[in-house]
């Protein structure tokens, strides 16, 4: 079992979560980020990302696209991913059940010192607001099978398994999730 840093200095799990778009000054933080919780998923057995993916071009791309969403505290990006309608080749051999206008998640990051602290779970809640903000109707994404923590956020938060898809350089596969989002009658 991972041995976790207790944190003082952070939000309660139940406090508003507080999102930036990323920008070119966050590209290293996130880059840190990513590279943190990569050396601690393979020291658990999660060979879920290595060197290749998410690189430095893959975030710098997301912060020239505007997808690129952060929680900063004290210099430190806690949780991050890419949010946008673009959806990776692999996913048209998924059973997704709503055909309208998705919002992809890609490569949602928690940096470990803020493991099992809620940050990933209020990072998706935002996630669905601005997805609802923009009129998506649903919500997609993969979550590495390996990576229990992972699959147990998705389906907590109502996620639904659409398939599986396999990505190049991975040893297993990745199982898409979908979510409908309910807009309500103040956001029109």
């Amino acid at each position: 079992m991972a041995k976790y840093r207790q944190r003082n200095d952070v939000a309660s799990p139940t406090s508003a979560l507080a999102v930036v778009q990323g920008s070119h000054c966050h590209l290293e933080g996130t880059l840190q980020a990513v590279q943190a919780a990569t050396t601690e998923m393979h020291r658990l057995g999660i060979a879920q990302w290595d060197d290749e993916y998410p690189s430095r071009e893959v975030l710098a791309a997301a912060v020239e696209n505007g997808s690129l969403f952060l929680c900063v505290q004290e210099g430190t990006v806690v949780v991050g991913a890419g949010l946008d309608a673009v959806q990776p080749p692999e996913y048209a051999s998924c059973n997704w059940r709503h055909g309208g206008a998705a919002l992809v998640v890609h490569h949602l990051v928690v940096h470990p010192d803020y493991w099992r602290m809620g940050y990933a779970g209020r990072f998706m809640e935002f996630a669905e607001r601005y997805a609802s903000s923009l009129k998506h109707d649903a919500m997609r994404l993969d979550a590495y099978s390996a990576n229990t923590a992972a699959l147990s956020l998705y389906r907590s938060r109502g996620y639904r398994e659409a398939g599986e898809v396999v990505f190049p350089r991975r040893s297993r596969p990745f199982i898409c999730f979908e979510k409908t989002l309910v807009h309500s009658e103040r956001e029109g």
